[in-house]
Protein backbone atom coordinates (compact mmCIF):
# COMPACT_ATOMS: atom_id res chain seq x y z
CA UNK A 1 0.00 0.00 0.00
CA UNK A 2 1.57 3.55 -1.03
CA UNK A 3 0.40 6.55 1.59
CA UNK A 4 0.98 10.22 0.85
CA UNK A 5 0.70 11.88 4.72
CA UNK A 6 0.70 15.71 5.01
CA UNK A 7 0.63 18.19 7.88
CA UNK A 8 0.45 21.31 7.76
CA UNK A 9 -0.71 22.40 11.56
CA UNK A 10 2.36 23.85 12.84
CA UNK A 11 4.93 26.42 11.46
CA UNK A 12 6.80 23.21 10.17
CA UNK A 13 4.89 21.83 6.59
CA UNK A 14 5.99 17.93 6.36
CA UNK A 15 5.11 15.83 3.74
CA UNK A 16 5.60 11.94 3.98
CA UNK A 17 5.14 8.97 1.39
CA UNK A 18 5.18 5.07 2.06
CA UNK A 19 6.38 3.16 -0.83
CA UNK A 20 7.33 -0.59 -0.11
CA UNK A 21 7.60 -0.35 3.53
CA UNK A 22 9.65 2.35 2.79
CA UNK A 23 8.98 6.16 4.22
CA UNK A 24 10.16 8.95 2.45
CA UNK A 25 9.94 12.50 4.34
CA UNK A 26 10.39 16.20 3.33
CA UNK A 27 9.61 19.21 5.26
CA UNK A 28 9.88 22.85 5.60
CA UNK A 29 10.34 25.29 8.83
CA UNK A 30 8.39 28.36 7.78
CA UNK A 31 4.67 28.64 8.49
CA UNK A 32 4.69 32.40 6.07
CA UNK A 33 5.72 29.84 2.86
CA UNK A 34 3.32 26.83 3.33
CA UNK A 35 0.81 28.17 0.60
CA UNK A 36 3.90 28.47 -1.85
CA UNK A 37 6.40 25.51 -0.45
CA UNK A 38 3.42 22.70 0.30
CA UNK A 39 2.86 21.50 -3.40
CA UNK A 40 6.84 21.48 -4.40
CA UNK A 41 7.97 19.18 -1.08
CA UNK A 42 4.76 17.02 -2.17
CA UNK A 43 6.24 16.76 -5.46
CA UNK A 44 9.67 16.01 -4.41
CA UNK A 45 8.74 13.63 -2.13
CA UNK A 46 7.16 11.48 -4.34
CA UNK A 47 9.59 12.06 -6.37
CA UNK A 48 12.24 10.25 -4.32
CA UNK A 49 10.18 7.72 -3.49
CA UNK A 50 9.43 6.70 -6.81
CA UNK A 51 5.79 6.68 -7.46
CA UNK A 52 3.68 9.46 -8.62
CA UNK A 53 -0.01 10.35 -7.38
CA UNK A 54 -1.54 7.79 -9.66
CA UNK A 55 0.12 5.31 -7.28
CA UNK A 56 -0.92 7.05 -4.05
CA UNK A 57 -4.12 4.56 -2.31
CA UNK A 58 -4.84 6.34 0.45
CA UNK A 59 -3.99 10.35 1.65
CA UNK A 60 -3.57 10.95 5.37
CA UNK A 61 -3.37 14.39 6.89
CA UNK A 62 -3.78 15.63 10.76
CA UNK A 63 -7.26 18.18 10.63
CA UNK A 64 -6.04 20.21 13.78
CA UNK A 65 -6.31 21.47 15.76
CA UNK A 66 -3.44 23.83 15.17
CA UNK A 67 -2.82 27.35 12.51
CA UNK A 68 -5.94 28.34 11.01
CA UNK A 69 -4.04 29.19 8.00
CA UNK A 70 -1.47 26.25 7.74
CA UNK A 71 -4.46 23.88 8.39
CA UNK A 72 -6.92 25.43 5.45
CA UNK A 73 -4.18 24.89 3.28
CA UNK A 74 -3.05 21.20 3.88
CA UNK A 75 -6.94 20.51 4.50
CA UNK A 76 -7.43 21.96 0.63
CA UNK A 77 -4.30 20.78 -0.58
CA UNK A 78 -5.69 16.83 0.35
CA UNK A 79 -8.71 17.63 -0.65
CA UNK A 80 -8.24 18.63 -3.95
CA UNK A 81 -5.87 15.13 -4.26
CA UNK A 82 -8.66 13.42 -3.09
CA UNK A 83 -11.19 14.48 -5.74
CA UNK A 84 -9.02 14.10 -8.47
CA UNK A 85 -7.63 10.81 -7.98
CA UNK A 86 -10.97 9.52 -6.05
CA UNK A 87 -9.05 8.66 -2.78
CA UNK A 88 -10.22 8.35 0.38
CA UNK A 89 -8.35 10.15 3.08
CA UNK A 90 -7.50 9.11 6.52
CA UNK A 91 -7.63 12.10 9.02
CA UNK A 92 -6.80 12.38 12.75
CA UNK A 93 -6.23 14.62 15.28
CA UNK A 94 -2.77 16.22 16.59
CA UNK A 95 -4.20 15.14 19.99
CA UNK A 96 -5.19 11.82 18.84
CA UNK A 97 -2.51 11.39 17.22
CA UNK A 98 -0.21 12.62 20.65
CA UNK A 99 -1.85 10.12 22.51
CA UNK A 100 -0.56 7.05 19.90
CA UNK A 101 2.61 7.88 19.79
CA UNK A 102 2.97 8.39 23.23
CA UNK A 103 1.19 4.80 23.82
CA UNK A 104 3.54 3.48 21.28
CA UNK A 105 6.58 4.78 23.82
CA UNK A 106 5.61 3.76 26.82
CA UNK A 107 4.93 0.15 25.48
CA UNK A 108 2.22 -0.68 27.78
CA UNK A 109 -0.15 -3.59 27.48
CA UNK A 110 -2.40 -2.25 29.71
CA UNK A 111 -5.23 0.50 29.19
CA UNK A 112 -3.50 3.94 29.44
CA UNK A 113 -5.30 7.30 30.31
CA UNK A 114 -3.31 10.02 28.09
CA UNK A 115 -3.62 13.60 28.66
CA UNK A 116 -2.66 14.94 25.28
CA UNK A 117 -1.29 19.01 25.17
CA UNK A 118 -0.24 21.08 22.19
CA UNK A 119 0.92 24.91 22.82
CA UNK A 120 -2.32 27.64 22.00
CA UNK A 121 0.34 30.37 23.66
CA UNK A 122 -0.77 32.86 26.36
CA UNK A 123 -0.64 30.09 28.66
CA UNK A 124 -3.80 28.33 27.30
CA UNK A 125 -3.35 24.36 24.92
CA UNK A 126 -5.24 22.51 23.45
CA UNK A 127 -6.11 19.10 24.93
CA UNK A 128 -7.64 16.10 24.86
CA UNK A 129 -7.96 12.97 26.81
CA UNK A 130 -7.58 9.09 25.39
CA UNK A 131 -7.95 5.89 26.60
CA UNK A 132 -5.38 3.47 24.46
CA UNK A 133 -5.21 0.32 24.50
CA UNK A 134 -3.61 -2.86 22.95
CA UNK A 135 -5.52 -5.80 20.89
CA UNK A 136 -3.61 -8.38 18.93
CA UNK A 137 -1.23 -5.91 17.90
CA UNK A 138 -3.74 -3.38 16.71
CA UNK A 139 -4.25 -0.26 19.08
CA UNK A 140 -7.84 1.48 19.55
CA UNK A 141 -8.34 5.00 20.73
CA UNK A 142 -11.57 6.40 22.77
CA UNK A 143 -12.65 9.64 23.17
CA UNK A 144 -12.68 10.30 26.92
CA UNK A 145 -12.70 14.34 26.90
CA UNK A 146 -13.05 15.86 23.33
CA UNK A 147 -10.91 18.30 22.02
CA UNK A 148 -11.04 21.97 23.72
CA UNK A 149 -9.19 25.42 24.22
CA UNK A 150 -8.02 26.27 28.21
CA UNK A 151 -5.14 27.83 30.34
CA UNK A 152 -3.17 25.02 31.56
CA UNK A 153 -4.43 26.15 35.05
CA UNK A 154 -8.01 24.99 34.09
CA UNK A 155 -7.22 21.79 32.69
CA UNK A 156 -5.05 20.89 35.56
CA UNK A 157 -7.71 21.72 38.16
CA UNK A 158 -10.46 19.86 35.94
CA UNK A 159 -8.44 16.49 35.81
CA UNK A 160 -10.46 13.43 37.09
CA UNK A 161 -7.60 12.59 40.26
CA UNK A 162 -9.04 9.12 39.59
CA UNK A 163 -7.38 7.69 36.19
CA UNK A 164 -4.20 5.55 36.84
CA UNK A 165 -0.87 5.89 35.62
CA UNK A 166 -1.95 9.04 33.78
CA UNK A 167 0.09 10.04 31.29
CA UNK A 168 0.54 13.73 29.67
CA UNK A 169 2.20 14.04 26.57
CA UNK A 170 2.78 17.01 23.72
CA UNK A 171 4.62 19.60 22.78
CA UNK A 172 4.63 22.17 25.76
CA UNK A 173 5.12 19.21 28.00
CA UNK A 174 8.45 21.09 29.26
CA UNK A 175 7.10 24.09 29.38
CA UNK A 176 4.46 23.43 31.77
CA UNK A 177 6.53 20.38 33.68
CA UNK A 178 5.94 22.03 37.05
CA UNK A 179 2.22 22.08 37.02
CA UNK A 180 1.86 19.00 35.16
CA UNK A 181 4.17 16.83 37.26
CA UNK A 182 1.79 17.39 40.03
CA UNK A 183 -1.01 14.96 37.82
CA UNK A 184 1.62 13.04 36.61
CA UNK A 185 4.98 11.31 36.68
CA UNK A 186 4.86 10.30 33.03
CA UNK A 187 5.81 12.89 31.18
CA UNK A 188 6.01 13.16 27.54
CA UNK A 189 7.97 16.01 25.57
CA UNK A 190 6.84 15.07 21.85
CA UNK A 191 4.56 16.18 18.55
CA UNK A 192 3.95 13.52 16.26
CA UNK A 193 5.43 13.43 12.30
CA UNK A 194 3.73 12.39 9.31
CA UNK A 195 5.49 9.12 9.25
CA UNK A 196 3.18 8.99 12.65
CA UNK A 197 0.47 9.99 10.84
CA UNK A 198 0.63 6.96 8.63
CA UNK A 199 1.69 4.69 10.84
CA UNK A 200 -1.75 5.09 12.85
CA UNK A 201 -3.09 4.42 10.32
CA UNK A 202 -1.74 0.76 9.71
CA UNK A 203 -1.98 0.06 13.71
CA UNK A 204 -5.20 1.38 14.43
CA UNK A 205 -7.56 -1.25 15.28
CA UNK A 206 -10.88 0.44 13.36
CA UNK A 207 -10.08 3.37 11.27
CA UNK A 208 -13.73 4.10 10.14
CA UNK A 209 -14.11 6.61 12.12
CA UNK A 210 -11.17 8.59 10.85
CA UNK A 211 -12.22 7.85 7.23
CA UNK A 212 -13.33 11.02 4.33
CA UNK A 213 -13.63 11.86 1.27
CA UNK A 214 -13.24 15.01 -0.70
CA UNK A 215 -16.57 16.86 1.41
CA UNK A 216 -16.45 15.02 3.99
CA UNK A 217 -13.75 16.54 5.28
CA UNK A 218 -13.32 19.62 8.18
CA UNK A 219 -10.36 21.32 10.17
CA UNK A 220 -11.15 21.15 13.89
CA UNK A 221 -9.80 24.38 15.28
CA UNK A 222 -11.06 23.84 18.98
CA UNK A 223 -11.23 27.70 19.27
CA UNK A 224 -11.82 30.50 17.05
CA UNK A 225 -9.62 32.47 14.82
CA UNK A 226 -7.82 35.49 16.15
CA UNK A 227 -9.58 37.95 13.92
CA UNK A 228 -13.01 36.49 15.15
CA UNK A 229 -12.20 36.87 18.73
CA UNK A 230 -11.02 40.09 18.40
CA UNK A 231 -14.52 41.22 16.69
CA UNK A 232 -16.30 39.69 19.96
CA UNK A 233 -13.80 41.35 22.52
CA UNK A 234 -13.47 37.86 23.36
Amino acid sequence: MNILGIDTTTKIASCSVLNNDKYYTKSIDNEVTHSEKLLPIIDETLIESGIDLDKINILACINGPGSFTGLRIGLATVKAFAQVKDLEIFSISSIDLISYVAYNRIKEDNDVYILSLIDARNNRVYYGIDKLSINDGKISIEKIKDVDNDTIDNVISNIDKNYENLVVAGNCVNKFKDILSTISSNLFELYPTTNDLIECYLKLQDTKPYMYNAYSLDALYARKSQAERMTKHE
